[in-house]
């Protein structure tokens, strides 16, 4: 009886874990881990960490192409690669969707609002501040989402390929082999179930985002057109100053005597570094 209940467990093993080893794995090691299923009847109670460790890491055909440029191998690469796993199917649809809005509440604090009180000085312009912050940020998630999908993207294509291109030693040199019935299909399965969910998810995400930064400019553009009374990064307000007396009595008071300019690093490297303001 004892026997029969490994035979089933190793059953069970073999059916979850043999699609990757043999999508994934030289001939040799798959061998070896195929081997190791039917030791599993002999009552190895560690045989699940036995099996992960002999999970290999290349794939086999096409030997002539480079190890490097084997499709599988790209895969396997990229996989490994920073970024890149956030939009695997282990994640999921939460996982990805908690990694970019870490990143945005990240570069949003650290980078884009920082660069946005640089630009607008004036208490008075908060709701610029932070649409402009947001229209930073939420342009950072849509270029991390452009380079995700260009990797996943990239590896798919090489999986249903028909053939593989390769260089040899540079791109003066390159050559294509046709891939086998079997990697074919091994590539093709691999596709469906790792890449494809991946790419779908990839292309969601660029859609939402791509909504949000749209909608982001516009918030961004009508937050601009409320300016206080007086608006220092206006031109059209600056050249004013010059012949309307009452508006520059009332912003010479607003600002304790001092020049407009100097709450602007801009305008103060314009007027030469604004002596004035020191005073």
């Amino acid at each position: 009886m004892r026997w029969l209940t490994l035979a089933i467990v190793s059953a069970l093993l073999l059916q979850q874990q043999s699609c990757s080893a043999f999508t994934t794995g030289s001939v040799v090691a798959y061998n070896k881990y195929c081997s190791s299923l039917s030791s599993a009847n002999n009552g190895d109670s560690n045989n699940r960490e036995r099996f992960e460790q002999l999970i290999p890491e290349t794939s086999f055909g096409a030997e002539a192409v480079p190890e490097g440029q084997r499709p599988v191998n790209e895969y396997l690469d990229m996989t490994k690669q920073p970024l890149f796993g956030w939009a695997s199917n282990d994640n999921g649809n939460q996982g990805l969707l908690i990694r970019l809005a870490g990143v945005y509440a990240i570069s949003f604090g650290t980078v884009c609002w920082p660069i946005a009180g640089a630009t607008y000085t004036q208490e008075n312009f908060l709701l610029q501040k932070l649409a402009a912050a947001n229209v930073g940020a939420v342009t950072l998630i849509g270029f991390l989402l452009l380079r995700l999908y260009s990797g996943w993207g990239y590896v798919g294509t090489r999986l249903t390929s028909k053939a593989i291109e390769y260089e040899e030693t540079g791109w003066y040199d390159g050559d294509f082999e046709l891939k086998t019935d079997a990697e074919r299909k091994r590539d093709k399965f691999l596709y469906n179930d790792k890449v494809k969910p991946v790419e779908n998810r990839l292309k969601l995400f660029s859609a939402v985002v791509g909504g949000i930064w749209i909608a982001s400019i516009i918030g961004f553009n009508v937050a601009n057109s409320q300016n206080p009374t007086f608006d220092e990064y206006d031109p059209s307000m600056l050249e004013r100053l010059r012949y309307d007396e009452k508006l520059a009595e009332k912003v010479s008071s607003s600002s304790g005597g001092k020049p407009t300019y100097c709450d602007s690093r801009y305008y103060r490297a314009v007027a030469g570094g604004g002596q004035a303001c020191d005073r």
